[in-house]
């Protein structure tokens, strides 16, 4: 039986000090606009923008942060399923530059992933990315396991008769 498992990355298999920082729009060019809050990843997507708020995510663009995560418990079940030869994919907010970074530390662990796909850095929802990619990834596998997060990226992953999905 082909089996596909799907990890986040961020509070799912590891934890790291990085925070998605919410600013203000001052309204003047030369000086830096006002932070308004610092959110851990959890927090993120609950975090409702008021007006002329916006998100930077300039932390999790740092590869040290990568390179000092813990792991969380989920990363012995992902090297048993790697010793176990099935295919493993990340699937991350994080945007594109972030995955040589994710690779390195999780082969610490003896986790290889397949793929790493980072869907965050665009204007489209990082639930309907993710949402794409397990869709096209249940057409490839007689059973595909996801584990995320957030509630959000759970709720709106396809339903299908050879899909899980776990809220960590």
């Amino acid at each position: 039986m082909k089996k596909a498992f799907v990890f986040d990355f961020d509070d799912t298999l590891a934890t790291t000090t990085a925070r998605v920082i919410v600013m203000r729009d001052n309204g003047y060019l030369d000086q830096d606009d006002d932070v308004v809050a610092h959110l851990a990843p959890k927090e993120f997507s609950r975090y409702e923008l008021e007006k002329g708020e916006y998100f930077d995510f300039t932390e999790f663009c740092d590869d040290k942060l990568i390179q000092e995560a813990s792991p969380t418990w989920l990363m012995d079940l992902a090297k048993e399923i790697d010793n176990e030869g099935h295919d493993i994919y990340i699937l991350t907010a994080r945007e594109d530059n972030s995955a040589d970074a994710i690779a390195g530390f999780l082969s610490q662990f003896g986790v290889h992933p397949k793929t790493i796909s980072c869907v965050g850095g665009t204007k489209e929802s990082i639930s309907k990315r993710k949402h794409d990619f397990l869709f096209m990834l249940i057409q490839q596998y007689d059973k595909t396991y996801f584990y995320d997060d957030s509630a959000d990226n759970i709720e709106q992953a396809p339903s299908h008769k050879n899909f899980r999905k776990y809220q960590v």
